[in-house]
């Protein structure tokens, strides 16, 4: 009976959250994601995003998505990975590609939902003065391994990791998601995502160094109501975005 009480609350808990996740796309925001990729900007609801990454932005509506480089200028993504120039930025392709595939934060931690398996009760928490709800929500152990091994096995074919001699999956693998609602608007104001595991390295005629293999994420939405996108007008033009 307890079980499925339990089961109950956390459908009633991902119904709550998706409701707010709705009211958050209603209205235009600014956000900021902090972790593996920082990224910047704004989201208008006729399916406006715009994404800030080091010295490129990017501009997508529907399918077409246009990125300004270093120089300048905006092109299409197309345009920007197939282009050639003398001097290559060699994080540009990736700046380009992550940009490309950008959500808006909504959706994102949309999708991250669909992952989770459980969840306690919500708890009243402060988030820059706002009060809010915060649900602390965890990840199916075998999902979890599955995600951060493949990110994992990503980070050593790109030389980023070392490749570890031991992963230990069975005893320190650990996964949360934190989402903060506003319980004045009921819309999202923040959400922090956890995974980690620990990897060790042989050490000759010592024990095994152990290092956390640790990723986050943190995305916070400001100015939910009345953040204007910063484009140019040809560039709203282009995308035919009225204000």
């Amino acid at each position: 009976m307890l079980a499925l009480l339990l089961l109950l609350q956390g459908e009633e808990h991902l119904r709550d959250l998706r409701k707010a996740l709705e009211a958050t796309a209603s209205k235009p925001y600014a956000y900021q994601v902090r972790g593996r990729f920082e990224r910047a900007g704004e989201w208008k609801p006729d399916d406006v995003l715009t994404s800030r990454m080091k010295q490129y932005q990017s501009a997508r509506k529907g399918e077409l998505i246009l990125v300004k480089g270093p120089e300048g200028l905006w092109k299409t993504a197309e345009e920007r990975l197939g282009e050639k120039v003398e001097k290559p930025d060699p994080d540009a392709a990736d700046i380009v590609r992550t940009l490309s595939g950008a959500e808006p934060p909504h959706r994102l931690v949309g999708r991250l939902l669909e992952e989770v398996e459980k969840g306690r009760e919500p708890e009243e928490r402060e988030v820059d003065g706002a009060l809010c709800k915060r649900y602390a929500l965890s990840y199916p152990a075998a999902a979890l391994k599955e995600s951060l091994g493949k990110l994992l096995d990503k980070a050593v074919a790109s030389g980023g990791l070392a490749k570890p001699d031991e992963v230990r999956w069975s005893s320190s693998l650990k996964g949360s998601l934190r989402i903060y609602v506003s319980k004045k608007d009921g819309r999202l104001v923040k959400a922090v995502e956890e995974r980690s595991v620990k990897i060790a390295y042989k050490v000759p005629e010592s024990q095994p160094e152990v290092k956390a293999y640790k990723l986050e994420m943190e995305i916070e939405i400001l100015n939910w109501g009345a953040a204007p996108l910063q484009l140019p007008a040809e560039v709203k033009d282009r995308l035919g975005v009225k204000d």
